[in-house]
């Protein structure tokens, strides 16, 4: 229901539910132990105490009247077997005007009553018979209303039997309990409406706050004054899901940015190289800036690619070892030109692994070319498939101090000006990889050198 969405209409519901079954439960959950503790009353009422609703009301069903109009008490079948259970059950009804007792009552019962009678007029009472031998035996004298007039009744001695109980919680709900609950649980439904309301006045303004945050406006942060203490934990969380947001869409910003302008200078130093091609020697730079280039701008390309269809398409297989193998095939005559050589070292079975072809093939490639840059003049860059779908590119050149290890994966780090690329050739490999719910690291090669590693999951 579209009503119990709002939290004060739920408190007031549950509360209204739950005060109901509390208020008219109170004979089983408060008066009844009570009572069975000897605590209620000062001890003066005891589980027999709670028979006599009951009793009289099997005395009143056995009200009988004479076609002569005189009154009595018939042994129904309800009243006889109510007696068999209880041995020392006595009743009796009587007329207070007249002080006459019906036939079939216990004259004596009355009798207790008699020098009251002409005095007062006696609406209910509980009482215990002194010379009683059971000092547990309670009694009840009522006045009741009848279809056959307003008389008077007692019960005693009738023993508690636990059915005892559910005939008491079927006939609590009486017209004076209903009236005596209504404006007990209005008055604090109201109250617990106003309450809600006030206390939620706080979350109302952080969310008109919430609404207000674009991408313009991430640094803001919702405010948690004021608010209820089991509130402040989703803020909290709304404001750190605010600044995981915030530093993404920074770094992104800054990588468009950066890239834009960063690719400006390979190309412009392309044209002014172009310019003197006559020159032989020029030749083998323009093709590494080319190779450069193209490979950047290739793992831009497949990081869209990835980006859209990792939403849509579920993730393929491929064979590592046979896209590294492609990778060696096409940059080993560049490697070769360069004066260094590359090595492959793979399982004679595929290693199947999660990931798109492409994808993984353009980061190959990203990580060939800084092992071949890297590699001294003669020098072999080693390309390693493992079973646990790992692809190592090792190279022997300066590697990669502990401190610069985590730094390297930033767009745009060089470890100096004068070092080579731009810095977003590993930046974008290690996004791919982590799209395709890998991991990529560096690790220091044996005797001198680097390391890359990328890690797939396996298929």
């Amino acid at each position: 229901m579209k009503l119990l969405r709002s939290l004060s209409s739920r408190l007031v519901v549950y509360w209204v539910v739950f005060s109901m079954l509390a208020f008219f439960t109170v004979p089983a959950t408060v008066l009844l132990p009570l009572a069975s503790l000897g605590i209620e009353d000062v001890g003066y009422v005891r589980l027999e105490g709670h028979t006599v609703k009951r009793a009289r009301n099997i005395l009143m069903h056995a009200l009988r009247q004479r076609p002569d109009g005189a009154l009595y008490v018939e042994m129904t079948d309800e009243l006889r077997a109510y007696k068999a259970r209880n041995p020392d059950f006595r009743y009796a009804a009587f007329d207070p005007a007249t002080g006459a007792v019906f036939e079939g009552s216990s004259r004596y019962l009355v009798d207790y009553f008699s020098g009251e009678l002409s005095r007062l007029e006696m609406l209910g009472a509980s009482f215990h018979i002194l010379d009683d031998s059971n000092s547990n035996s309670r009694g009840s004298m009522r006045m009741v209303q009848t279809p056959l007039g307003r008389f008077g009744t007692v019960v005693y001695g009738a023993q508690f039997h636990w059915d005892d109980l559910l005939y008491w919680l079927y006939y609590y709900p009486t017209t004076a309990n209903i009236v005596a609950y209504l404006p007990l649980c209005a008055t604090l439904s109201l109250v617990a409406l106003l309450v809600v309301r006030k206390n939620l006045q706080p979350l109302r303004s952080s969310a008109a706050k919430v609404a207000e945050i674009d991408l313009n406006s991430l640094d803001q942060r919702v405010p948690t004054e004021g608010l209820p203490s089991e509130v402040v934990p989703f803020i909290d969380a709304v404001n750190t899901a605010f600044g995981r947001v915030d530093d993404g869409v920074a770094r992104q910003r800054r990588f468009i940015a950066n890239s834009a302008h960063e690719l400006r200078t390979p190309i412009a130093i392309l044209r002014t190289r172009v310019d003197k091609l006559d020159e032989a020697s020029i030749k083998q730079e323009i093709k590494r800036d080319v190779q450069r280039i193209q490979t950047v701008l290739e793992q831009l390309l497949v990081l869209a690619q990835v980006e859209e269809q990792g939403a849509t398409a579920p993730m393929p297989e491929l064979d590592l070892a046979e896209a590294a193998l492609a990778v060696i095939a096409d940059y080993a005559p560049i490697a070769l030109g360069n004066g260094r050589r590359i090595a492959f070292d793979a399982p004679s079975h595929p290693v199947m692994a999660k990931g798109y072809q492409w994808a993984v093939e353009s980061v190959v490639t990203n990580l060939i070319e800084n092992a071949a840059r890297a590699e001294p003049a003669g020098g072999m860059v080693l390309v390693r498939v493992a079973p646990d779908a790992t692809v190592a590119v090792v190279d022997h050149g300066e590697g990669v101090a502990p401190a610069h290890r985590d730094m390297i994966f930033e767009p745009f780090w060089r470890k100096s000006e004068t070092t080579p690329g731009t810095g977003l050739g590993l930046a974008i490999a290690k996004e791919l990889i982590e799209r395709l719910a890998g991991r990529i690291w560096v690790e220091e090669t044996p005797g001198g050198g680097a390391t890359f590693k990328i890690s797939l999951m396996k298929s």
